[in-house]
């Protein structure tokens, strides 16, 4: 696969679980806030929805924040530039796209047992996915590109440092 297509496939998966996510917490948040209509569980129903909706929201975020530190190490000691490519490619599209799942999940759980702080929790889990996304200077660091490299992914838009090879300080 050729190198603008990696960068297409990380930028895309970026995006769909990130806007995908803010996308489900909007709409939950407002279906909770506006909406006439209401799911009332029993009282043992909601409380286990939100203990499992808090466990979910917290696992998944200590998850992928582990993920991140034990993957990004090991994508940068890759070989080829390909290798670091497709393996960050499926790193970010596992990443983005299970917390999708689970963000969609507690607030499914939010809606069916009209508890609020599950909307926190979601938003917390959104925020993460700002924290981590994947702009082209953030891959250069994470991946350990050169400055030649960059420029073969991303031509003009990117801006070099003036650090590395030139002898300017």
């Amino acid at each position: 696969m050729d190198t603008q297509e990696y960068t297409k496939k990380i930028k895309r998966s970026a995006n769909t679980g990130l806007w995908g996510s803010v996308g489900v917490v909007i709409v939950a948040a407002f279906y909770q806030l506006v909406s006439p209509w209401r799911f009332y569980a029993s009282q043992h129903t909601a409380r286990w929805m939100l203990v499992a909706g808090s466990v979910l929201a917290v696992l998944a975020v200590s998850m992928s924040l582990l993920v991140i530190r034990k993957q990004i190490p090991a994508l940068r000691q890759a070989g080829s530039l390909d290798a670091k490519l497709s393996g960050y490619a499926q790193h970010i599209r596992s990443l983005y796209l299970s917390m999708l799942v689970v963000i969609v999940l507690i607030c499914v759980f939010m809606v069916l047992s009209a508890q609020n702080v599950l909307l926190m929790l979601a938003m917390v889990a959104t925020l993460m996915l700002f924290l981590a996304y994947p702009n082209m200077y953030r891959m250069k660091v994470e991946l350990g590109l050169t400055d030649d490299e960059m420029k073969s992914l991303y031509g003009d838009r990117y801006i070099p440092d003036g650090k590395e090879g030139d002898g300017a300080e």
